[in-house]
């Protein structure tokens, strides 16, 4: 009696593990099946590790050089299940559109799906392929390498020797040739469709642009009229083009330090319109800023120059549709000229009438109204003056607002303005490769000159930059066994063979 009360539960608990082992297995869907190409860049799926790692990479690197040499594109999928639901070759048919296996131009693609409980094994194939590996040919190649192992249960020797056996056959000249002429004939074919009509027409484009704003820049603008100490524009432009060329020059010592060469594997002439829309676009941006600049030396009065921006950006708008990096920068002076409403706003004299602000594009030095001092101020660009007047002329206020190096200065102790100019560095004495320089610290006044000796500071000596002679070499052996970071896009029309064993 006891016996049958402890064997029902021992054969419960038996029932249960078995069911556990049988049942617990994961029957993959699709969109489960880990990608290769998003864990390090290679062909092989194996995520219930039925292959050992040293046939995975070995797989990795025979497919790698075919692609390499022929441009077609081989992934191994091996599994224990996947969906009762499907049929293999539905499974594998939907993995191989889903991932895109193959160039999207040549649909060049071969998949090798294998699920190990099941025990079936299923190509798929793209139009590319069909005519060097058709159906008859795969699976004869099935039956003499890949069948014979896995009735051993030994699924690496299998695979490989199956890979291998396809590999005979797309690296032959003959068939090489094919596949490379196939390939390079749809790739070219499309991408010049691709490349021509919108690289003309957007060089059409920009020519016009272009041609736009340069007839305004010679037709809008007062050059005699030019201030040369209004440069914060051309402080902009000066920036922009800097960190334009620190990022050519981080962008070439990665591209010569590293093996990033291998995007341009990527860069396809189908490519190139929107490279060249971007380029054109920083270039309309930095043209932008210049008319600007242009503008800002044409007026020394500043709310003449904020009229013409204004002016230009409503005629103009249409710029930020070629260059939408514009944008910004009108917001940025939309937000600038909002500052300054209360400042144009016309002052009340004593009989509570409007003045009139003097026009600094006509009356540039302010006289009679600002002394040699306030002008001095102005040159260095610590303040702007606006000058208000009565209509009857016996009035006139002026009003100090703080410009761009405002903070640059500070109030001098001898005259009282604001041209005193702090930690100034004067080189006495250059430094050369052989001798040390020396300057000298000093706090001067722009105006009335009075000076303030701090310290001497020693200049170090140049040095000649030594040339590296170091190379890369090291990156063009380990290229050799890499793989193109994603698949190309193909698709198949449901050629191939499969079977089981």
């Amino acid at each position: 009696m006891l016996n049958t009360y402890l064997f029902k539960p021992a054969a419960l608990l038996f029932f249960l593990l078995v069911a556990n082992i049988t049942f617990g297995q994961t029957a993959y869907k699709v969109k489960d099946i880990p990608d290769p190409k998003n864990n390090g860049g290679g062909y092989v799926s194996d995520p219930d590790s039925i292959l050992g790692s040293s046939a995975v990479s070995g797989l990795n690197n025979t497919i790698a050089q075919f692609e390499r040499e022929t441009n077609v594109q081989v992934a191994v999928v091996i599994i224990n299940d996947f969906d009762h639901d499907k049929e293999d070759f539905d499974f594998a048919y939907e993995l191989f559109n889903t991932w895109g296996i193959g160039q999207k131009t040549s649909n060049n693609g071969l998949l090798l799906f294998i699920s190990k409980d099941r025990r079936k094994y299923r190509f798929i194939t793209g139009t590319g392929t069909e005519g060097v590996l058709p159906d008859v040919k795969l699976k004869h190649i099935a039956e003499q390498n890949l069948l014979p192992a896995f009735r051993q249960n030994d699924f690496s020797t299998g695979i490989t020797n199956t890979i291998n056996a396809i590999g005979v056959i797309i690296l032959n000249p003959e068939h090489k040739s094919e596949l490379n002429q196939f390939f390079t004939q749809h790739e070219s074919n499309s991408s010049l469709e691709n490349f021509w009509l919108p690289t003309g027409i957007i060089l059409l484009a920009f020519f016009g642009v272009f041609k736009i704003v340069n007839r305004q820049a010679k037709n809008g603008l007062n050059l005699k009229g030019f201030d040369k100490n209004k440069n914060s524009y051309d402080t902009t432009i000066a920036k922009g083009c800097g960190v334009v060329f620190f990022i050519v020059f981080v962008s070439i010592f990665i591209f010569v330090f590293t093996d990033a060469f291998e995007l341009f594997e990527k860069i396809k002439l189908a490519h190139i319109p929107y490279i060249l829309f971007t380029i054109l676009a920083i270039a309309l941006f930095f043209r932008y800023l210049f008319y600007l600049s242009t503008l800002r030396k044409a007026h020394q009065d500043d709310k003449n120059f904020f009229d013409a921006v204004v002016a230009f950006h409503k005629k103009n708008w249409w710029l930020i549709l070629f260059s939408p990096i514009i944008l910004i920068a009108i917001i940025l002076h939309l937000i600038k000229r909002v500052k300054t409403i209360d400042r144009f706003k016309p002052i009340l004299d004593s009989k509570k009438k409007p003045m009139i602000r003097v026009d600094r594009d006509i009356n540039t030095e302010g006289k009679p109204f600002l002394t040699a001092g306030q002008r001095k101020e102005e040159v260095v660009l610590a303040y702007d003056y606006d000058i208000w007047e009565s209509a009857d002329h016996n009035e006139h206020i002026i009003k100090a607002w703080p410009a761009e190096e405002y903070n640059s200065y500070t109030e001098c102790p001898g005259c009282a303005f604001r041209t005193y100019k702090l930690n100034e560095r004067v080189t006495v004495k250059q430094a050369t490769y052989s001798h040390e320089g020396q300057a000298k610290l000093i706090n001067e006044c722009g105006f009335c000159k009075k000076t303030e000796f701090i310290k001497w500071i020693t200049l170090a000596m140049l040095v000649e930059s030594s040339s590296s002679s170091s190379s890369s070499s090291s990156s063009s052996s380990s290229s050799s066994s890499s793989s193109r970071s994603s698949w190309g896009g193909g698709s198949s029309s449901g050629g191939g063979s499969g079977g089981s064993w």
